[in-house]
């Protein structure tokens, strides 16, 4: 062995492990932070990570305790992180470093590039957030600083760290009352909280709690001697700087300054209605539903402004998925403006999918109170108002028009057919198409006088020559758009209905899909053409392939039925968390998901419960579970034996609190 290998092992033999010796710079490190020493901190960190320079524990401590304002510090952690970076292009951590870095160098917007980056490669490291936040907030951008750090401490709830870094931005914010609410939680944490600077932020927010709470008091004294005009004065002056950050597309600033004028004049309905649509635009939709909400209660319960907004709370509702809350916002619209014709459609179109017809045809015939001439209007109402009638008053209509025997008494589903089709020929230009095709044949057509005035029915008669023309023009369009002949009347809509029957003439659906024919658009499937999938059925399919990634597993519609009955449990109740048993429909058939696979990221200790009834019911076991009172014992009262669900909640076992997984009852045993 030559003297330099020598040397080497016994340097190896005689100095620690690199490991080892990180280790205890980052203790000497943390002791110099708990000192209030940041640049000590920073620089015992760095020393370390000459001997280990792959420790990421180490680095990332120096990232947090890089000081404000020390470039040469900061260009040292950019050579650090661009040597990580050479090493594994997607280490977050070295992304943090250099967004750290460039954050101090005043590098701002490239920062903000390099944090988002890390983020995305770890969205659970808690220093992803931090150093995001902080950016933002060095950045301008003070609610998304706090949005970003209220992220982190979700992710790192149990340290005292993310409390102080919340409370931190929004003290600097001026948001006192939400700074002080996080420094108490971060103070309040069981132990101190988690990691090995609890105490050094816990001396930190104790410090920031008492800040906070001496801005709380000195706002409150501001709001108190501003009063009459004077208050007015400052509440204007505010309101028109929030209008002019809205102006420039400032959101985040406007947004902010809303808050500001919301102290001044909380009762203010139209700095309510103009800060609603930015929260909805930051994509903060229930806060913006709430917002139109309060706002079309401080104008009242009528007049045109409260219609307004509360037709923009429930376009907001619609966007959300909430049918039901979108709904009674419209009514409200219509309520406080009984003439807002977009409201009256918005209600009309809320009813009609909620399967209210009748509901939804009355308020067409609103609509068409002010607006005669919307022949979209009429034409949907006359659907409605035909899809709503009985078998009596369809077979009246038949007779009316002679499409039917006089003595028929009993309708036939070809008759129910029969007459939508011939609705919908007079709705879609039917009476001008025989006026053209048979200017001069008798019988087709007859006058009908309603209490709307005189109308132009199509007779039984006037209907088969009106689909005899419609069979020859569609014919004529299929050989202008080069079908073959032997293909025309093998054609199908897109739904895989036939377009043509065996002798050759339009179907009920092929009439309906040659209304809608346009020249140049193929519409139409060929024989050997597959239908495709509607837009709705794509999307199911999606949901149940995510559901069953989350560990859902599908269960019949009698299984589901029978669950409900087993647990006595709503549907709603079922719908949402802690059950969260999904209903998705292709529009073909509904299909039941529960969460099923154990250990899986959907179950929890309620719901687990659930899979071992649908086996039960499985293997044979029927019976409900729960249903009978077991007497009581040596004289002792009767006591019920209580079901998954109790007056429509889940049992808790009568402590009001969200049940344990003992306290959940047990499903049937199988048989």
């Amino acid at each position: 062995m030559n003297i330099q290998g020598a040397a080497l092992l016994l340097s190896a033999c005689l100095l620690p492990a690199a490991p080892a010796l990180a280790a205890g710079e980052l203790e000497r490190a943390r002791a110099a932070a708990a000192l209030g020493s940041e640049a000590r901190a920073f620089d015992i960190a760095m020393e370390g990570l000459k001997a280990a320079p792959g420790d990421r524990q180490l680095f990332l401590y120096a990232v947090e305790q890089l000081p404000e304002g020390s470039a040469p510090r900061a260009r040292q952690l950019s050579l650090a992180a661009a040597g990580r970076l050479e090493k594994d292009p997607a280490d977050y951590a070295a992304h943090l470093g250099v967004c750290r870095a460039q954050r101090t160098l005043g590098k701002v917007q490239e920062a903000v590039a390099n944090c988002r980056r890390a983020l995305e490669l770890d969205p659970t490291a808690y220093a992803a957030y931090r150093e995001l936040g902080l950016t933002y907030a060095a950045a301008g951008n003070p609610r998304k600083a706090a949005e970003t750090l209220s992220q982190g401490v979700e992710i790192s709830s149990s340290t005292a760290q993310a409390y102080y870094h919340l409370g931190r931005v929004l003290e600097k914010r001026g948001d006192h009352v939400r700074a002080a609410a996080s420094y108490k939680k971060g103070i309040d944490l069981p132990g101190g909280g988690a990691g090995s600077d609890a105490a050094y932020y816990g001396a930190l927010m104790r410090a920031g709690l008492r800040r906070a709470e001496t801005g709380k008091r000195k706002a409150r004294a501001a709001a108190a001697r501003a009063s009459g005009p004077e208050r007015k004065r400052l509440a204007a002056a505010c309101m028109q700087k929030f209008r002019d950050d809205f102006l420039k597309d400032n959101l985040g600033t406007a947004l902010d300054q809303s808050e500001a004028c919301l102290k001044l004049s909380p009762s203010d309905p139209g700095l309510a209605a103009e800060r609603a649509p930015i929260l909805v635009r930051l994509g903060r939709y229930e806060e913006g539903g709430r917002e139109y909400e309060r706002a079309a209660g401080l104008y009242g319960a009528a007049g045109q402004p409260a219609a307004q907004c509360r037709l923009k709370a429930a376009e907001t509702w619609q966007k959300l998925g909430k049918p039901d809350a979108a709904l009674a916002q419209y009514r409200l619209a219509v309520q406080a403006s009984p003439q807002h014709l977009d409201a009256l459609k918005g209600l009309a179109a809320a009813l009609e999918a909620r399967s209210d017809f009748s509901g939804a045809a009355e308020t067409y015939d609103a609509i068409l109170a002010l607006q005669p001439a919307d022949a979209r209007v009429r034409t949907r109402r006359e659907e409605l108002k035909s899809s709503a009638l009985s078998n009596e008053q369809i077979l009246a209509e038949l007779k009316l028009r002679s499409a039917v025997t006089a003595d028929k008494t009993m309708l036939l589903p070809g008759d129910i057919k029969l007459f939508k089709a011939l609705k919908a020929a007079e709705m879609d230009g039917g009476v001008d198409y025989l006026k053209l095709k048979a200017p001069s044949a008798a019988g087709l057509l007859f006058r009908h006088e309603t209490p709307e005035g005189p109308r132009m029915l199509i007779t039984g008669h006037g209907y088969k020559v009106y689909n005899f023309h419609a069979t020859r023009d569609a014919v004529k369009f299929f050989e202008g758009e080069r079908v073959d002949m032997r293909d025309i009347f093998k054609l199908r809509n897109r739904s895989g209905d036939p377009v043509f029957d065996k002798s050759g003439k339009l179907t009920y659906e092929g009439e309906a899909f040659w209304r809608g024919l346009v020249p140049g658009v193929k519409s139409w499937l060929l024989s050997y053409e597959p239908v495709p999938e509607s837009p709705r059925a794509l999307q199911a399919n999606k949901d149940i392939s995510a559901a069953e990634k989350d560990g859902y597993r599908e269960i019949s519609e009698p299984e589901y039925l029978w669950l409900l009955r087993a647990t006595d449990c709503p549907e709603d109740v079922m719908a949402k968390a802690p059950i969260g048993l999904r209903v998705i429909s292709d529009g073909a058939r509904v299909r039941y998901l529960l969460c099923y696979s154990p250990g899986s990221l959907c179950t929890n200790p309620v719901n687990d419960k659930l899979p071992p009834y649908i086996e039960s019911y499985r293997a044979g076991n029927g019976d409900t579970p729960g249903a009978q009172a077991h007497s009581g014992f040596f004289g002792a009262k009767a006591a019920k034996k209580m079901r998954f669900c109790e007056n429509g909640q889940i049992w808790d076992g009568g402590t009001g609190t969200p049940p344990a997984p003992a306290q959940v009852p047990d499903p049937p045993a199988p048989k």
